[in-house]
């Protein structure tokens, strides 16, 4: 079965409460963040760091620092947070020929393709400012 691991759905819920919190301008740091999903601040810590080096958020020092959005959020996917996270979504090992010594010739291989490049597409299309827009009650 495919599945997203907990490490990139803690960093979407995580993100997208940074956009909650900041409106997108200000440093929010990570203890409110960590406040307001109830997730740990040292997997927070983790996560951020991840996050930094994907150029997905920036980081800001001093007493009123925390991390924000690098872009804005029409320009960041949902995809590229869980690449972020856990590199390339892949529904089967076989999916880049090294889990199987049968994927050149394999009947039903671009079945798996497919599958990944739909999901791919998904994430794609899904920006943080969707997010937002879909929980506005």
């Amino acid at each position: 079965m495919m599945r997203i691991t907990t490490k990139s759905r803690y960093a979407i819920r995580a993100i997208y409460a940074l956009l909650m919190l900041n409106g997108e301008n200000e440093p929010v740091s990570l203890k409110k963040i960590s406040e307001y999903e109830d997730i740990s601040l040292k997997y927070l810590e983790q996560i951020f760091s991840r996050l930094k080096r994907a150029n997905i958020v920036t980081a800001a020092r001093g007493i009123s620092g925390g991390y924000m959005l690098s872009k804005n959020s029409e320009q960041i996917s949902v995809k590229e947070i869980i690449y972020a996270m856990d590199g390339p979504i892949k529904p089967v090992d076989c999916i880049d020929n090294d889990g199987c010594n049968k994927a050149s010739q394999c009947a039903v291989n671009w079945l798996w393709f497919e599958l990944k490049k739909n999901v791919d597409n998904f994430f794609q299309n899904i920006t943080l400012s969707d997010l937002k827009k879909k929980n506005k009650c």
